[in-house]
Formats: structure tokens, C-alpha cells, sequence
């Protein structure tokens, strides 16, 4: 391979590693990601292969600097300027001319837009507000069009969710701990995306599942996390990576029992990471818990204000899981930003009558805190 095929395929990477590095910088300022798979070290290579690229050719550089200065000095002799004046004349008309045609141009294409015979333009709110501002606007007590703009909400469905046929793996005793007091919780509590190489313990996997979601009163069925009306429409996923005693897999918060359904025993990191945006901290935690939400639970009582309450409840539930893995010495980040359709692929929901809201990833605490 002669230096000049090395020079080629430095080129080659530069370009790959800056489409990378500009495409993920797109991508992360977008969805208002915090990482993104590889992002930085795409960008350390391009900038080690561009210091590579300059000592290859630094030959050539220094050659042309030189010419560059000479010409320069050269062309600021006022002998030197007198000798091109015309052509000078021309370049700036030619550009001149350019931009002129230009303006014209993207003038033009404006106008007919506008006076296209036949063109018909149909009033819509869209054009003024986003869907989440008409929302709200209609969410509000007797913001829809008419009280009985939606005659049938549907019938109530059942209170909780099993899965007849899966496994069932029992959770130790959720309250056989006790850590950091609350006070102390929520000072402490932040978003951590840098997780140590240690397994979770199925005593804190049980306390997790019980601060997020855990039956608190036997006789109510109240909860840890506050629900409009009691209703309680969110489900618990817990993908586990890394837990002690536990299969790597998918399984579901049997609420009423404290128990884990098995619904797929299989490592799941990469699916996690791939729905998640790319984020590569979904794969490193231990256990990453997957927030959905049964919509008709809320909606056959609150009827226009159901995506309100659910999406309250959501944070309700990720605040408890934020302190009790704080409580505990974990960390925890909240994500937003994923593939609504690949999640809820991985959990098997329509994403309809069932979506997929929050995901939650708890690891051991590693060396760096944001």
C-alpha cells in the first residue's frame, strides 16, 4: 500500500467519523439527549485522523502556505494590482448577477406558491398551535366542544393486569431495609448515567418495585405513588440486565402479589438501547423499569382529562423509584426521549389501548454524577 492509498483512506474515515459525529449531534440536540452511542469517540477519531492527515501531507501544507505568501506579497505591490483590474470587474458582476438571480429565483417560486389558480387553503388549528396546546386547551373542565361531544367512554376493564401462563418469581421483603432518611433522599437524588459493574440484589430490585408501585394499604389497595381516583392505570416493567438470582429478560410487576411475571427471558440490552435512542447507559444499568399506561382506567371516569392524569401518575411513580434508588446508594436517570413503537414492540402492547410512557434505568453507582 504506497502512502498516497493511506492518505486516501484517512480521508475516507474523516468523512465517516464527521457524518457520525455531525448526524448524532442532530439527532441528540433533537430528542435533547444527554449521550449518544459513540458520539464523543467519533469525534475524538475524526480529530485523531485529521492530526494524522496534516503529518502525512505536511509537505504539501507548508509548500502551499509558502505559495500563499509569496503571491500575496506579490499581488499588494500597486504594480501588481493595476495589472488585473478587468478581471476583477468581471468576478464581482458575474457574482453580482449570481445573486441577483437567486433572489429572483426564490422570489418567483414564493409568488406562484401564493397565486396558483385553484389553490385552496382550508383553515386549521394546527397552523397556530401544536397538538399538545389544542390538548390542553380541550382538556380543560368543560373545554371540549360539548359535554357530550363523546357520548361513550367505555366500560371500567379490571383493576390489575396478570399474565396467566408466565412464571412467577417471588420478591423478598420489600421493607427489610431501611436507608437514607427522605430529607437526605432529596438532596442527594440525581440523574446518573454512569453505572459501576455490579449486580443489583433481588432485596433492592423488591424495594424498588414497592416504592414505585407497592401496595401500601391491603385493605384499599392504595399505593405508594398517588393515582387520580384510585385508579391506578400504570403498569411496571422491569427489563433486568444484572440482578443476582434473576434471569436477564423482560418480566411484569405482579402489583397485587409483589411477585415478577416472566414474559422473555433473554438479554435485552441491545433492545433496550436500540428503543432508547442509542443511549448506551439503557445497556449498562442493572435493571432498566419500563412505565406504561392502560389508558381506559383513567378514561372511563375522567374522560377528556385521562392523558392529564395519566402522565401525572407517571411522574409520580419515576419520583418514588428516583428517592428509593437514592434511599438505597443506586443510580437512576428517567428517559423520555424513545422509539415509541420498538418499546412497545418489546413489551408486546398495542401502544393504543396500552403505550409505553417512561423509561427508569437503576445501576450500581459508578465513578461520574451528572
Amino acid at each position: 500500500m504506497t502512502r498516497k492509498d493511506v492518505d486516501y483512506l484517512v480521508i475516507a474515515a474523516m468523512l465517516v467519523s464527521g457524518l457520525y459525529v455531525t448526524l448524532s449531534g442532530l439527532v441528540a440536540d433533537l430528542f435533547g439527549l444527554h449521550q449518544f452511542a459513540l458520539h464523543s469517540q467519533a469525534g475524538y477519531v475524526c480529530a485523531a485522523l485529521g492530526v494524522f492527515h496534516l503529518a502525512l501531507n505536511w509537505r504539501r501544507v507548508r509548500a502551499y502556505l509558502g505559495r500563499r505568501i509569496s503571491s500575496a506579497r506579490t499581488a499588494a505591490s500597486p504594480r501588481q494590482r493595476a495589472s488585473h483590474p478587468q478581471g476583477r470587474g468581471l468576478a464581482e458582476g458575474t457574482l453580482r448577477r449570481q445573486l441577483l438571480l437567486s433572489g429572483l429565483s426564490a422570489a418567483g417560486g414564493f409568488l406562484l406558491g401564493r397565486l396558483i389558480p385553484g389553490r385552496r387553503r382550508t383553515e386549521s388549528p394546527y397552523e397556530t398551535a401544536d397538538v399538545g396546546e389544542l390538548y390542553h386547551q380541550w382538556s380543560k373542565p368543560g373545554g371540549s366542544a360539548s359535554p357530550w361531544a363523546v357520548l361513550d367512554w367505555g366500560e371500567r376493564p379490571g383493576r390489575v393486569k396478570l399474565y396467566p401462563d408466565a412464571e412467577r418469581i417471588s420478591l423478598p421483603d420489600p421493607l427489610g431495609y431501611q436507608g437514607l432518611r427522605l430529607e437526605e433522599a432529596l438532596v442527594e437524588r440525581r440523574s446518573v448515567r454512569d453505572y459501576a459493574a455490579e449486580s443489583l440484589s433481588m432485596e433492592e430490585l423488591s424495594r424498588l418495585l414497592h416504592a414505585a408501585q407497592g401496595v401500601t394499604a391491603d385493605r384499599e389497595g392504595f399505593r405508594a405513588a398517588p393515582s387520580a381516583g384510585a385508579l391506578y392505570p400504570i403498569e411496571l416493567y422491569p427489563v433486568v440486565h444484572d440482578v443476582v438470582g434473576l434471569a436477564p429478560g423482560i418480566y411484569h410487576y405482579a402489583v397485587a402479589e409483589h411477585e415478577l411475571e416472566l414474559l422473555r427471558a433473554e438479554d435485552l440490552r441491545a433492545a433496550v438501547t436500540r428503543a432508547g435512542l442509542w443511549q448506551g447507559f439503557l445497556g449498562q444499568a442493572g435493571a432498566c423499569f419500563v412505565l406504561s399506561a392502560i389508558f381506559q382506567r383513567t378514561r372511563w371516569r375522567y374522560r377528556e382529562r385521562t392523558y392529564r392524569y395519566v402522565l401525572l401518575e407517571a411522574g409520580h411513580v419515576a419520583q418514588n423509584l428516583y428517592l428509593a434508588a437514592t434511599s438505597l446508594g443506586l443510580g437512576a436517570c428517567a428517559v423520555g426521549a424513545f422509539l415509541d413503537d420498538e418499546l412497545n414492540q418489546l413489551l408486546e402492547v398495542d401502544g393504543r389501548e396500552e403505550a409505553a410512557l417512561y423509561i427508569v434505568s437503576v445501576g450500581k453507582v459508578g465513578s461520574i454524577r451528572r
